[in-house]
């Protein structure tokens, strides 16, 4: 292998490997929105569970209520 060849395959591989790089770099910038995105997700779950709770306690307060009238 002429040291031109050797020049040229450094070459290629650099340039291979820059694109590597940028495509984990978008990988973990995907991996991170998605992060972001599930907690964003579970906050609203946990929200839901919040406002069924609080359904459940102003069900329960109600009839708890009209046992007392009676």
């Amino acid at each position: 292998m002429t040291s031109s060849q050797i020049s040229q395959a450094k070459s290629e591989l650099n340039i291979e490997l820059d694109s590597l790089r940028d495509s984990l770099k978008n990988k973990d910038e995907e991996i991170e929105s998605l992060k972001s995105e599930i907690a964003n997700l579970q906050t609203l779950v946990q929200i839901e569970k919040l406002k069924v709770d609080l359904a459940n306690l102003k069900a329960l307060a109600f009839k708890e209520n009209s046992k007392r009238k009676k």
